[in-house]
């Protein structure tokens, strides 16, 4: 019987003190600590440093107690086919660098954002190249408050800013300014806060017109466009609203006041409006001159009223306007002892009616089937469309007149003259002559005898002789408080008559752009935390989580791979026996 003798080579093998692979996983702990490092800290410390060097000392570990694992990588089977696919992943990525560089070198941009958060509108553009085309309007400067804390608004927003200076051909262009390390400048320009925008022309020496200067809140692309338009068009407008009895108050806030007009006018497109008396326009020493050459443009506003002119402010508004002044009426109804008002008063009707063809006849238009409330404020929903006032109604929109007058108009014009009627009222209207008969008997049913509608409620009037515009509505609500809302036109309807009087829509013009906002265009907001848990999940979870499933997977097949060797050498070992 024979003694098997033990082979010392397969029993004898020297164990390293642990396996290697575990310093292959203190190595990969090292390199995750040193990447959460760099990710969330503000600047790589010494933990990150510690990391990268825990990662260095256990890779050499263990390449010194397997070197056959180390071998086997970088002439095996993995490392022939590996380096095939690492040579493609670091030919595609030097293409996309290559791709990118030659791109942003020739400025090449696509916005996907259906809003155009990153590029101008086609409506902006126009504008923008507008000014740039101009050699007449000033330089403008976007100074940027942002603070330290909105890097990530200021890198979005610059790309539009960029956009905004291309278009306009350098004539725009834009700073950033820290509102904490600079405070004076933000206190020159009433910056109380980040994230404001201050539109500033600047002169032929370079200074910027802080005056007149245009602030925007919030960053949108539409009002940020209009500041420009605005500051850009830094003419003199002006508009007198004349102080008459019982006439609408320009600065009252109430329902029956004009300051919401008045506000449109001079916070939004810097107007100079005033209400003044006529003894202030009339007299020697009279500050105010309505034909200074100087001034762009000038109207002026008789807001109502219920006593007629006297001979001489008739005879003063007559040669104004006789001299190509601009001027518009609101007509009060009239509800005084003598059944009359400025408006429908004998001698400024016949001044309109001899020089212009129009006037407001001294009635009252009802209508029960287009009315707001009642029957005494009808509503007009027949506009011009191709007047400059009217055309911008919204199909179904009205505009609502209070106790209104018609307005009458010459079969025969001065042949210099031409009306435009801007709103109608409704074919069911009718008008009653006595309107204190209609209040006191409360009998406001349609009589035979009475006139059928439509009625002319707004006109406009121009002589091309002289230049003079002339807007007459038939009641003063277009103009007041109260009458403000959804698909309601009266304010646009007065604001659009000074516009269109003083030629201001030659002017400027206003650039609107559509706010719908779709959802995939909805900004997301995170906070700190947020934004470390999506930089652990995206940058290390997900890559780092996908390579350890990778490597375990290699793992467990070179475990099968090397299975089938052990029993060929045992089944060797057995035969030789």
């Amino acid at each position: 019987m024979s003694v098997q003798t033990p082979n010392p080579e397969m029993n004898q093998t020297e164990e390293p003190l642990f396996p290697p692979q575990y310093l292959l996983g203190l190595a990969g702990v090292g390199f995750l600590i040193a990447v959460i490092v760099y990710l969330t800290q503000p600047t790589f410390t010494v933990i990150g440093w510690g990391g990268l060097a825990l990662t260095a000392l256990a890779l050499i570990g263990w390449a010194l107690l397997a070197p056959d694992q180390l071998k086997a990588i970088l002439t095996g089977r993995t490392a022939r086919y590996g380096g095939t696919s690492v040579l493609v992943t670091v030919v595609f990525l030097v293409a996309l660098i290559a791709i990118y560089v030659l791109v942003r070198q020739q400025g090449w941009r696509v916005d996907l954002t259906e809003r155009n958060e990153f590029s101008l509108t086609e409506e902006s553009r126009q504008a923008v190249a507008g000014i740039g085309a101009d050699p007449t309007t000033p330089a403008i400067q976007l100074l940027a408050f942002y603070s330290s804390n909105q890097a990530g608004r200021r890198d979005q927003d610059t790309v539009l800013f960029e956009d905004y200076k291309n278009t306009s051909n350098g004539k725009i262009t834009y700073e950033f300014i820290d509102p904490v390390r600079d405070p004076l400048r933000a206190e020159q320009y009433n910056v109380t806060r980040p994230g404001v925008i201050v539109v500033v022309a600047l002169d032929e020496a370079g200074e910027p017109d802080i005056e007149n200067a245009e602030t925007v809140n919030s960053f949108a692309q539409d009002e940020l466009t209009n500041a420009i338009l605005r500051v850009a068009a830094s003419g003199d407008f002006r508009a007198y609203f004349l102080s008459v009895e019982d006439g609408l108050q320009l600065t009252d806030s109430s329902g029956a006041g004009m300051s919401t007009l008045n506000d449109v006018l001079t916070d939004r497109f810097d107007w100079t409006t005033q209400q003044v008396a006529f003894f202030e326009l009339m007299g020697d020493q009279s500050e105010i001159d309505l034909n200074d050459p100087a001034i762009d443009g000038l109207v002026l506003v008789i807001p109502g009223g219920s006593e007629p002119l006297t001979d001489e402010e008739l005879a003063f508004v007559s040669e104004y306007v006789d001299n190509g002044g601009d001027l518009v009426i609101l007509a009060s109804p009239s509800i005084g002892e003598e059944n009359t008002s400025l408006a429908t008063a004998e001698n400024l009707s016949n001044y309109l009616y001899e020089n212009f063809g129009v006037r407001f006849r001294n009635d009252v238009v009802l209508d029960r089937t287009l009315a707001f409330q009642t029957p005494l404020a009808p509503v007009a929903v027949d506009f011009d469309a191709s007047h400059y006032i009217t055309s911008g109604f919204a199909q179904g929109s009205g505009m609502i007149f209070e106790i209104p007058h018609s307005i009458e108009i010459a079969p025969t014009l001065p042949e210099t003259v031409t009306v435009t009627t801007l709103a109608s009222s409704g074919p069911e209207s009718y008008s009653k002559a006595d309107i204190n008969a209609v209040l006191e008997s409360g009998d406001i049913n349609q009589a035979e005898e009475d006139p059928r509608g439509p009625f002319p409620l707004g006109v406009a009037v121009e002589d091309s002789e002289t230049g003079a515009r002339l807007v007459l509505w038939g009641s003063p609500s277009v103009a007041q408080n109260g009458y403000l809302g959804n698909n309601i036109n009266n304010l646009d309807a007065a604001f659009s008559s000074l516009v269109w009087t003083t030629h201001f829509n030659d002017f400027f013009n206003e650039v609107t752009i559509d706010p719908t906002q779709n959802p995939q265009d909805v900004p997301i907001f995170a906070d700190q935390n947020t934004i470390r848990s999506i930089n652990f999940i995206t940058v290390i979870l997900l890559p780092f989580g996908v390579l350890a499933v990778g490597a375990l997977v290699w793992w467990l097949n070179r475990e099968r791979g090397a299975a089938p060797v052990t029993r060929e050498r045992s089944e060797a070992t057995a035969a030789g026996d």
